[in-house]
Formats: C-alpha cells, structure tokens, sequence
C-alpha cells in the first residue's frame, strides 16, 4: 500500500483552493449581511441589595436573636441566600404575568400566541444574576430603549411589592391573635366582681400590655417600609447591544472552509473509485462496439464477396466462350 504524506493532503487542498475560498467568503458574507439586517437590542440593567439597616435592627431586638441571632444573620448575609430569595422571587410566574400584562408584552413580542409563549420569551431577554457580595442584577433587553428601562425597574418595583406582601402576612397573623386574646381578656373583665381582686389586677395589667402590642401590630402590618435597596437604578441605554458580526462571521467562514477541506477530499475519493472501477471497461467497450460493426460468421468463415466484383462485362463472357 503507498505511503501518502502530508504533501499529498496539502496539495489536495491546493487543487481545490478556489472552491474552499468562494464558500468560505459567501459564508462570511451571508452571515454579515444576516446580522446587519437583525434589528438592534438595548439593554437596561438594575441592581439592588438586600435591606442591611432593617436586618441589623431586627437583630438588636431585646429578647429576640441575641448574640446568637447576630452571627446567624451575618452568615446568612455571607452566604448571600437573600440574594438567593429575591432571585427566586424575580423568576416566579407571577411576576412575569405582571410585567406580561403591563407591558402588553403579548402584542410586543413577534410570534406569541399565548402567555406560556410569551413567558419565555420574556425569561429569554431578562438575565437575573447573584454578585459574590449578595448583589442582585436584574438586566432586561428589548428593541425599545424605553421599555428596557422600564422593565427592568418594574422588576425591582415588583419584588418588593411581593416581599412586602410576605412579610407583612407575619404581621396580620401576630394582630389576629392578639386581638382574639383582647376578647377573651375583655369577657373575663367583664365578671370582674366574681374574681379574686390579685387575679382581677394581673387580667388588667395583661390587657393594658396586649392593647399597646395590638396597636404596635397594626402599625407593623399598615407601613410601607421598603424591603430592599435600590444601588443602580436602570437608565435608558444610548448604546445598542453589540451584534457580534465580526464574530461570528468569522466563526461561519472557519465552518465553511472546514467544510470545503472536506468536500475537496471527497471529489478526490470520488475520482479516484472512478479511475479503478472503469480501467478495463473501455477495451471491453471497444471490443463489443467493434463486433457490432462487422460481425464475423463462424459458418462461412469469411464474408461473401461483393456481387458488384463478382459481375463481368457480358463482351468478356462472350469472348471468353468463344
């Protein structure tokens, strides 16, 4: 078998060179030409960070976390599981529903027949990172500038729409109880000549204490205290989103010149089967074109003369008789 070197390989390739260069250049040029067509993108991005003031007065709270609850928060905070949480509350359907109907992202979006659809769409042009330090960035893209940033600051108005909404529900629960233990308190008071006047003055004590607790619940439950911190409020962008024409131009002639390698290689293969398989075809070939043409009879041996030679003047019959 012959031994083929990397010159046989390299001069394969020599031999087809124009064709590897022609789809090499109309590939990078109907990929350039593809992206130049593609309407520009703009992004707006957010960020924000968990509420550092309200965690710190939650956990300086007398009789509540203590030393203990200090060093839980800060590792909480170090691991940035709040960060965490508000990743998972951005992502929820809720939220996308509500951004979907604001935005009437139905009718904005190209190709969307239903939410599903267009809820996809939406978690496809909204990137939702977590930083190192617990940061929160919320980046929206969109061909609108305008509706960019406004999307992405709807998100963070929704989160703490949505953390307002759970945390005041701890709020609501610790006012219901404290206001059914007033009405048992009340109904006791109310037979308060039936009691023992020590038992009588500790009920009163206990109804004074639940009444200012009640009171400082429906103040917990009623402000709108913000559940998070705002550190880049999304601006409209002045800049579209790079396309990535040089790139990926270049990334589609590389595929197309690897592909034109391989084609020469398979037209040389090509050739080179049809070289083999027809060596002894043509004389075959020939030889049957040939006995077409003048048939030999194995009965006569050789073929009759033609009756034209055969014919004689009749001057030279005659004489010949004579």
């Amino acid at each position: 078998m012959d031994e083929i070197d990397l010159f046989d390989y390299l001069l394969v390739v020599w031999r087809h060179r124009w064709m590897i260069v022609i789809l090499s250049m109309v590939a990078m040029g109907a990929t350039a030409a593809f992206m130049l067509t593609r309407p520009r993108h703009y992004q707006a991005s957010a960020t924000i960070v968990p509420p550092v003031a309200i965690l710190q007065k939650q956990s300086a709270i007398p009789g509540g976390f203590g030393g203990l609850g200090n060093s839980m928060l800060r590792s909480i905070m170090d691991s940035g599981s709040i960060a965490g949480i508000y990743v998972e509350i951005l992502q929820s359907r809720e939220i996308a529903d509500t951004l979907i109907d604001k935005f009437d992202l139905m009718n904005v979006y190209e190709n969307v027949q239903n939410r599903t659809k267009a809820r996809r769409r939406l978690v496809r042009n909204t990137a939702i990172k977590t930083t190192d330090e617990g940061a929160v960035k919320i980046a929206v893209t969109d061909r609108d500038p305008s509706r960019a940033a406004a999307m992405a600051n709807a998100y963070v108005q929704e989160l703490d729409r949505q953390n307002k909404r759970l945390s005041t529900g701890e709020a609501t629960s610790k006012r219901v109880f404290l206001e059914s233990r007033l009405k048992e308190l009340e109904t006791k008071l109310s037979r308060i000549d039936s009691i023992p006047a020590h038992e009588a003055l500790v009920q009163e004590k206990l109804y004074e204490l639940l009444v200012h607790e009640c009171e400082l619940a429906k103040i917990e439950e009623a402000k709108s205290m913000p559940t998070l911190q705002v550190l880049d409020e999304a601006i409209v962008p002045e800049l579209p989103v790079a396309r990535g024409t040089v790139t990926k131009g270049v990334l589609a002639g590389t595929v197309a010149f690897l592909f034109g390698v391989f084609l020469s290689f398979a037209r040389e293969y090509a050739a080179a089967v049809r070289v083999r398989s027809g060596t002894h075809t043509p004389m075959q070939n020939a030889e049957g074109h040939a006995g077409d043409r003048y048939p030999i009879s194995l009965e006569q041996g050789a073929p009759p003369p033609s009756s034209a030679k055969e014919r004689r003047p009749a001057a030279e019959v005659g004489s010949g008789t004579k």
